[in-house]
């Protein structure tokens, strides 16, 4: 089995991906790890198992898991509408706080618009108000629309009603219970730099008369003036500083961590099953652009892979592609990160990860 995932993967980097790390569980058993390729191109160092990548908006997930142990806690309500923590934010009163999190806010949309700085702090008040001045907030409550806001305002609650920063208390509350020790969230907590492998984007230049919207392998982040289009990878690893993911996308992490992570969530190790359901049930339907997400609950999206239903999340930050999966019925775990990336969520570097996952659970699952 190992040598047949180890072929997988090296048929990923043969198709133009640089490295890859891999890690699965299946029921009890404790997780393996595979990995393939390069962490860093220039020094020509290998990826290993306890290498950090980003990961994206899987930090969605590990944020909602908090959002929702402080309501397990009794310390919020997740009815409650978020105007008791932000008076001032148009349209507060008529959202809750389970809307931030469950992509139905209305809230408007900031990462599309955020310059890449590479040398900016943002303050996470800063990213929304890009999102606001970007463009319109709809109603709350209505069809599920993918939304990073609802994130960043998550993880300032978060703050506010636990007292600590948004790293430290998901480590407290989520980590530390799991014993994961290869997590971290950049944006508010110092971290290990020397763990990090070097990230890649693909940003070749546009075909004449080529689509710019997502849905049609438009960029998804603005990287004019930082990074030239270029047929060739480029070392994005510092474009998007920490700061500007906060929330919604800040954390590293490794595939056996991610592991552990979901199936503590699953087996209800981190949040009771009552409040668990928050997340995984009363889905809502979603058709998310160059994605697999069928379903969403909250911090959690119901995903086909090799023709089953998984449940976890996907993530993707410019050089860096992610996802954390977990089937309920085979209880099978699987992880994977990749450090090639692109704005075109249509492209290989951003894409071709997932059919790779696809024969990773075939694979596994006989």
């Amino acid at each position: 089995m190992l040598k047949e995932l180890t072929s997988l993967l090296d048929s990923y980097l043969a198709d133009g991906a640089v490295g890859a790390s891999l890690a699965y569980a299946k029921g009890n058993a404790a997780p393996v790890a595979v990995t393939a390729g390069l962490a860093d191109r220039e020094h020509g160092s290998a990826v290993s198992a306890d290498r950090l990548f980003k990961i994206g908006s899987c930090t969605k997930t590990f944020v909602a898991a908090a959002l929702v142990k402080l309501a397990q806690d009794g310390k919020l309500d997740l009815s409650a509408p978020i105007s008791g923590w932000f008076p001032d934010l148009p349209g507060a009163g008529d959202i809750s706080v389970r809307q931030l999190v469950n992509h139905r806010s209305g809230l408007p949309e900031f990462e599309y618009y955020i310059p890449m700085d590479p040398t900016r702090r943002w303050t996470p008040r800063q990213l929304v108000e890009i999102a606001f001045a970007s463009e319109k907030p709809k109603a709350p409550g209505g069809p599920a629309v993918y939304n990073n806001t609802g994130y960043v305002l998550a993880g300032m609650l978060i703050e506010a009603v636990s007292g600590q920063s948004l790293g430290g208390y998901v480590r407290t509350a989520v980590l530390q219970p799991l014993g994961l020790k290869n997590t971290w969230s950049p944006a508010t907590e110092a971290f290990p730099e020397k763990s990090m492998v070097r990230g890649y984007f693909h940003r070749p230049p546009p075909a004449p008369g080529a689509p710019t919207d997502l849905a049609s392998g438009g960029e998804m982040w603005r990287m004019d003036g930082v990074l030239e289009y270029s047929n060739e990878l480029q070392d994005s690893s510092n474009l998007f500083p920490f700061s500007g993911a906060y929330g919604c996308g800040d954390m590293v992490s490794t595939p056996t961590d991610m592991v552990g992570f979901m199936r503590g969530l699953f087996s209800g190790r981190v949040i009771s099953p009552a409040f668990f359901a928050e997340m995984f049930e009363s889905r809502a339907q979603v058709s998310f652009p160059g994605t697999r997400m069928r379903e969403t609950g909250a911090g959690l999206f119901q995903s086909a892979y090799a023709d089953r239903a998984f449940y976890g999340h996907q993530g993707s930050i410019p050089g860096y592609v992610s996802v954390m999966l977990h089937d309920p019925q085979s209880h099978l775990t699987i992880a994977m990160t990749s450090n090639v990336g692109s704005g075109n969520r249509l492209s290989f570097q951003a894409s071709g990860l997932h059919p790779v996952v696809d024969e990773a659970i075939r694979i596994l699952l006989g």
